[in-house]
């Protein structure tokens, strides 16, 4: 006999002496502990005697009270699973929640030393105890399962009995298992499955762990298997149940017997017109027992504290530069490179991105990646009609992967962009620069630089970048259109009253405006090699307005989220350019009494301009976070949010649907008007937090700002901003995306954007008020990577560099 097989009968000799010690264990994620929480309840009421653990599939986040309960925490990287990054990294949410199950038992068994260790699925609720169960272990069982259904289900049943067998046989929303001898052999071979196979592949005969369990009642003879109707009651068996509740006494029973414990599998209490969502049927008007069964637990779940934990504190959801790991690269790791030699998370999305071998290498625009090689093989038809070894397939399939494949499969745009720089840094037309003469400029900057508003901001960054440069550059001052104030003179001293620059920097002149620009500007305009700089939010530039680029010889973007739009949609360079973002903190003394500020609160700041679309910069629902995260902090500190806005006079509406929102609330400021630089930067130093809940940005001048004043910085996971921010330098928001409603954007017909979560905002703020050591931690590492990669030294030697490119240089660049 082997030791552990010598172990495993010493374990069952000691039982046999002694009361049997049972373990009853739950899994999940961060943010479904409320009902983790309602289940440890109903069990510690009817068992107080067991032991309860939650196996959270997650890590331990710093949340005060979090893991309040009835409970000891397991999280899954404390569990001995071996290669844990590798393992966590092969499987999606739901994956991961199934795959550490048999990981669990075999912790609870063999390093904690239980007899018995049931599992429950996090929705279930027990209404009594656990007799029947306890009797299947005292009478010899090593597991005890219970079969989806009791009876055939056909005809008007869903699931019917076909679907079940697709979905296994049992529900492994309970399991319960006991130490003989052929319990735990049984565990590690389920443990070895799911390391690799914890897949929701029907098609194959997998369901994650479940489909397993089908086959446990074959190799375990002392396996049990109850039918008692209390036990499991779901949509699964309900249609051949007769669900009971005496309102007296207060008890549900099942076929006349009582109900041990109802598992409200894809019950959502937010909608309880609808018993699940996975079955047409049970829908409201329920009968009498089940709506109040589905009264009585929604009133539980409520008063744990449901739907204040985000899904976006998921730990095992991104990679280390924040993008989020989509479920095809965690199956392209799971298919070819399972044995990753270091952490994953880390170290895979350059994996990704690294050129695939024995692909076409000749134009370097097209280069296929690893990923977009796997694809190919992955999707029938790209590999049936795709040879990437050609050169025109693999334009083809480096078009198809910028341009549709984000959008049709919800992959992160962070994973594109690498793919669109490449394709966007295509060779200039260098005859199009005209020769160096003393008699002109080596480069104007066209822009609104005397405009008070982002696209002035973003000209005068450039401009402001290059004319500390050994380069002959001034600026051309566009008014056209403008109704925002132009009251900026810090530039003025470098405008000139022409364009006569050999290279001409049409900065922030959006693709709508361009071609009206460049008429207007004919008699002022000398022949020289144009620059478009565009901004653009939304993920689809406009088909109508690609035409307006036939004017300028190429396009600098100022973040890669405009690279990535326009890359491949234009025949000429899209180059990566940004813009200087880096500043020295103002002097913030007097600065709350000078704006009416309460001295001693906590300040979050928001700012917008009303010309630049309410809808996109959402302020409603900082607003809404902002109260919520009051309500959660109460009286332990004092917190207002100051909102600063521009050209309300412009957007009445939606000025005064604003106000209304926060009028009479003492603790929301709003500031309407024209201040100068140095007043806006030192009314948001004064603040203690910048918020910025954007459904898209372009570039995002307030997070970066907020960044490099270090200051924590919470802001939508999406859009030009995930330049700046992630995980280490601020406090992205998870979102879900929702289309563009029309009139809330131009030209955004079929388009989408972000809604961010704001749950999740709501979390963050109450952690940074409640943590300002970890917040001000992030802000200093935010304004480091501003400081290193944004300042304008970074910034200007980017811009010579592609200056030299082109042809322009000076003696010092020769």
């Amino acid at each position: 006999m082997n030791l552990q097989a010598s172990r495993s009968v010493s374990a069952v000799s000691d039982a046999a002496t002694r009361q049997p010690r049972t373990a009853v264990f739950t899994i999940c994620s961060n943010n479904y502990l409320p009902g983790a929480r309602v289940l440890m309840k109903s069990l510690a009421r009817f068992h107080p005697d067991f032991s309860l653990f939650v196996g959270l599939a997650d890590t331990r986040d710093p949340m005060p009270g979090l893991y309040d309960g009835p409970f000891e925490v397991v999280a899954a990287d404390e569990i001995g699973i071996p290669g844990f990054k590798n393992f966590a990294f092969s499987y999606d949410i739901m994956e991961f929640n199934t795959a550490i199950k048999p990981f669990m038992f075999g912790y609870l068994f063999e390093k904690m030393g239980f007899d018995r260790v049931i599992y429950f699925d996090p929705d279930i609720l027990l209404f009594a105890p656990l007799d029947p169960i306890i009797n299947a272990f005292d009478t010899g069982a090593s597991f005890v399962l219970t079969p989806h259904l009791r009876e055939p289900a056909e005809g008007g049943s869903d699931p019917d009995d076909i679907a079940i067998m697709r979905a296994g046989i049992y529900n492994l929303g309970f399991l319960g298992a006991s130490r003989p001898l052929e319990s735990l052999p049984l565990i590690h071979w389920w443990q070895r499955r799911l390391y690799r196979h914890c897949i929701n592949a029907q098609d194959k005969g997998i369901f994650v762990d479940q489909k397993f369990m089908d086959l446990i009642p074959g190799f375990a003879d002392n396996c049990r298997i109850l039918r008692h109707p209390g036990l499991n009651l779901a949509y699964w068996n309900l249609g051949h149940t007769e669900l009971g509740y005496d309102g007296d006494d207060g008890k549900w029973t099942a076929n006349g017997l009582p109900l041990i414990f109802f598992h409200f599998s894809g019950f959502d209490i937010r909608k309880p017109g609808a018993l699940t969502k996975h079955s047409r049927n049970f829908r409201a008007p329920h009968e009498p027992a089940l709506a109040a069964l589905l009264n009585h637990y929604a009133n539980q779940m409520w008063g744990a504290g449901f739907g204040t934990i985000p899904a976006g504190t998921f730990a095992y959801g991104r990679f280390a530069s924040g993008a989020q790991v989509p479920m095809l690269a965690r199956r392209m790791f799971r298919e070819t490179t399972p044995d990753w030699p270091t952490d994953p998370f880390t170290t895979y999305e350059a994996y990704l991105q690294q050129a695939a071998p024995d692909t076409n290498r000749e134009n370097p625009c097209t280069i296929i990646s690893n990923f977009q090689a796997w694809l190919r093989e992955h999707f029938p038809n790209l590999r049936q009609h795709l040879d990437l070894r050609r050169a025109h397939d693999a334009w083809v399939m480096t078009d198809w992967y910028v341009n549709h494949f984000a959008r049709e499969q919800g992959i992160d745009l962070r994973l594109i962009e690498p793919v669109a720089q490449r394709l966007g840094n295509r060779p200039p037309a260098l005859s199009h620069v005209p020769e160096e003469s003393w008699s002109r400029s080596d480069v104007t900057v066209v822009g609104y630089l005397k405009t008070i508003s982002g696209v002035g901001m973003v000209a005068r960054h450039v401009l402001s970048s290059l004319v500390d440069s050994p380069l002959e550059v001034d600026g051309f001052d566009v008014a056209l259109g403008v109704v925002s104030d132009r009251s900026e003179e810090s530039l003025d001293a470098h405008l000139s009253k022409k364009i006569d620059g050999r290279v001409q920097i049409f900065a922030s002149i959006n693709a709508d405006q361009l071609p009206i620009v460049l008429e207007s500007v004919k008699p002022q305009m000398k022949p020289g090699y144009r620059i478009g700089m565009p901004a653009w939010e939304l993920e689809k530039f406009p088909d109508a307005w690609v035409g307006s680029f036939d004017g300028v010889d190429e396009l600098w973007a100022m973040s890669k989220w405009v690279q990535r739009m326009l890359a491949g949609r234009v025949d000429k360079p899209v180059i990566y350019m940004p813009v200087p973002l880096a500043l020295e903190a103002p002097d913030t003394t007097g600065v709350r009494e000078k704006f009416c500020l309460p001295e001693d609160s906590f300040l979050f700041y928001t700012s917008f301009d009303f010309l630049s679309f309410i809808e996109r910069k959402n302020p409603e629902a900082v607003v809404a976070a902002f109260k919520e995260c009051r309500r959660l902090i109460g009286k332990d500190r004092h917190v207002a949010l100051v909102i600063k806005t521009l050209n309300a006079s412009f957007a009445k509406g939606k000025a005064e649907a604003l106000y209304q929102l926060v009028e009479e609330d003492p603790d929301i400021i709003l500031l309407d008007g024209v201040l100068s630089r140095q007043e806006t930067l030192e009314l948001m130093a004064a603040c203690d937090c910048v918020v910025s809940l954007h459904r898209c940005e372009g570039l995002g001048f307030l997070v970066a700002e907020g960044m490099a004043l270090g200051k924590p910085v919470i802001a939508t996971d999406y859009s030009a901003t995930t330049d700046l921010l992630d995980e280490n330098t601020g406090y992205p928001v998870n979102f879900r995306y929702v289309p563009v409603k029309a009139g809330e954007y131009p030209m955004a017909e079929g388009q989408r954007w972000a809604d961010p979560d704001v749950v999740h905002a709501t979390w963050i703020m109450h952690e940074i008020v409640s943590d300002p050591e970890a917040a001000a931690r992030k802000g200093a590492a935010a304004k480091k990577m501003i400081d290193t990669h944004f300042n304008v030294d970074v910034i200007r030697t980017r811009q010579l560099a592609r200056l030299k490119t082109l042809g322009v240089t000076t003696y010092g660049q020769e």
